[in-house]
């Protein structure tokens, strides 16, 4: 090549870029480094504070023995008595040398492996969150598509439950009046069946059950919530569940033996008990109970039935549940509980035909006016662990300090009030 046809600052500007582009490299593996110990901060803050607690420590430790020889000799008075002092000083100071020269060289090793070890830790807490976050998505997604296809299926199957009834369409059917053909009106029902179209002028209906299929649950969550209520209904031969819904209390007592009936006033629901072979009937509740024979029933059980009824209801209904049953007979009330308020901001709201929140005091007070007796307060559905406040996590050095306990006691009380049961049931005896 020509020298002439070299071009200086080209081969200049190559090697600026190339030193960049080895600088810009550098920062981003320290930026990488960075992040990796922030994710660990993230991941496991009380753990990584003590560990850079003991690294800091073992550092302060180690920085007295570098001071063991001195940048500047002594100087001391005197030319024979100073270079005396110097020599034993040299000779004491070689002497400790040997000895501990190599406990530090180890501690430093020892440092050194530990932040290596510190970084292999960040790397693979990084990868297993990020596979974590990954599979969290992909079940989302599929939990997601099977909820669309259950909810699909329910609308298939409901629109087939009615053509093998001859049942009348939904909005149709609750539009008909419920009264003889001399009543100007039908009487008000309880609860869900208050919200009609023809009362509130709505131009669609507002299809109760398929909101409830939406927002319930699904059929073995609720039965395995309302398990523990079976031991209250041992030996009864004819319990009556109100508001049996999809007849997941009816299908747990059916499993153990226990024998009884359920009602609704959702003609979806009633079908749908009936098709798994259910005993049910199509009934409002205070209707029901009138026409029963008193002390007819061994046992009543009513699971989120409790909000959807005025007070004036309430009383009515609690009455003709203790004239009903047989002595010794146990009553079961589950209701949302308002002392838990994370009820309000999740699902309490979204049905329009709750009417308010039943305190649980407000129950005992009520079955106990009736005439039942030994009424206790059961706490169910508790919330997460994971959506609940926690406790905050110090290091050693701090972990006796006053306010440590204070916020984490102050936490606790939140707990109680925002994130503890979001459930109650009301157990008495006749």
């Amino acid at each position: 090549m020509d020298p002439v046809d070299v071009d200086i600052d080209e081969v200049l500007r190559d090697v600026a870029n190339v030193l960049a582009e080895r600088q810009t490299g550098r920062v981003q593996q320290y930026r990488s480094e960075v992040r990796e110990y922030e994710d660990v901060t993230y991941l496991l803050p009380g753990a990584w504070q003590n560990i850079s607690n003991s690294l800091l420590s073992l550092d302060q430790s180690l920085a007295p023995l570098d001071e063991i020889f001195p940048a500047e000799e002594p100087k001391f008075p005197g030319k024979l008595v100073g270079a005396l002092k110097r020599f034993v000083k040299r000779v004491i100071q070689r002497s400790v040398y040997w000895y501990v020269n190599p406990v530090v060289a180890q501690l430093h090793s020892v440092q050194a492996s530990s932040a290596r070890a510190m970084r292999e830790i960040a790397g693979q807490l990084k990868s297993v969150s990020d596979r974590l976050e990954v599979l969290e998505k992909e079940n989302l997604s599929a939990r997601t598509r099977a909820l669309e296809g259950e909810r699909f299926d329910e609308r298939i199957g409901r629109l087939e439950r009615e053509w093998r009834h001859g049942a009348q369409p939904s909005a149709e059917r609750q539009a008909a009046p419920a009264a003889g053909a001399g009543q100007e009106a039908a009487a008000q029902p309880v609860g869900r069946g208050r919200v009609t179209p023809e009362k509130s002028g709505q131009v669609f209906h507002f299809d109760y059950y398929w909101f409830e299929g939406i927002h319930r649950g699904d059929r073995e969550l609720i039965k395995r919530r309302q398990q523990p209520y079976l031991r209250h209904f041992e030996g009864c031969s004819n319990v009556l569940d109100i508001g049996c819904g999809r007849g997941e209390f009816l299908e747990l007592m059916s499993e153990k033996g226990i024998d009884g009936y359920g009602i609704d006033i959702e003609g979806d629901a009633v079908r749908f008990c009936a098709e798994l072979g259910l005993a049910v009937e199509q009934a409002e509740a205070l209707e029901h109970l009138s026409a029963l024979a008193d002390e007819s029933v061994d046992g009543v059980f009513l699971s989120q039935v409790f909000e959807h009824m005025t007070p004036d209801e309430l009383i009515e209904l609690v009455g003709l549940v203790y004239r009903k049953m047989k002595p010794g007979g146990h009553v079961v009330i589950e209701t949302p509980n308002p002392q838990c308020l994370l009820i309000f901001a999740s699902f309490f709201y979204a049905d329009l035909s709750h009417v308010q929140p039943i305190h649980p005091e407000t129950t005992r007070f009520l079955l106990l006016s009736a005439g039942f007796r030994d009424v206790e307060i059961e706490l169910a559905n508790p919330v997460p662990k994971n959506q609940r406040l926690s406790r905050i996590v110090v290091p050693e050095t701090a972990a006796d300090e006053p306010w440590v306990e204070e916020l984490n006691a102050n936490l606790e009380k939140l707990n109680s009030v925002l994130f503890s049961y979001m459930d109650y049931a009301a157990v008495a005896t006749k």
